[in-house]
């Protein structure tokens, strides 16, 4: 009776840990971006002072090649950058965005970029934020 309930104590405590194994190992169909964060918080930002970068990082952890298709930014003070050749499977590549600070108002601010690609993810959203100041 002992020897059953420590072989049930064991099975409770391996389950949880063989279904995160699985987790982390999980393979897409297809193109999969995956980026490294998906939020970049700029801190403040002079209105009269210089653009400002950040790159969001990304790999393709799918089986097939991943091509971004577009990145629409949801204001004009936003310029992104990116490669339209295709990412092939295990490969990184990042997304440059530039915020031009003499275009966004004074205040906290938080902007979106919707990435399309043929990911099976579907579309991946970024954000940025930050405080404009004068």
């Amino acid at each position: 009776m002992r020897f059953l309930s420590i072989l049930l104590f064991a099975m409770v405590v391996a389950l949880p840990l063989r279904a995160e194994e699985q987790k982390e190992q999980k393979e897409y169909k297809g193109a999969h971006l995956a980026f490294e964060q998906s939020e970049y918080n700029f801190g403040n930002v002079l209105r009269r002072g210089e653009d400002k970068s950040c790159l969001f990082s990304f790999v393709n952890d799918g089986s097939e090649p991943l091509v971004i298709l577009s990145a629409t930014t949801s204001c004009s003070c936003l310029k992104a950058e990116f490669s339209r050749k295709p990412i092939a499977v295990g490969e990184a590549g990042a997304i440059k965005l530039t915020l031009e600070s003499k275009k966004v108002d004074r205040g906290v601010f938080r902007r979106i970029i919707q990435i399309r690609s043929n990911s099976t993810g579907g579309t991946e959203i970024l954000t940025i934020k930050g405080v404009a100041k004068d």
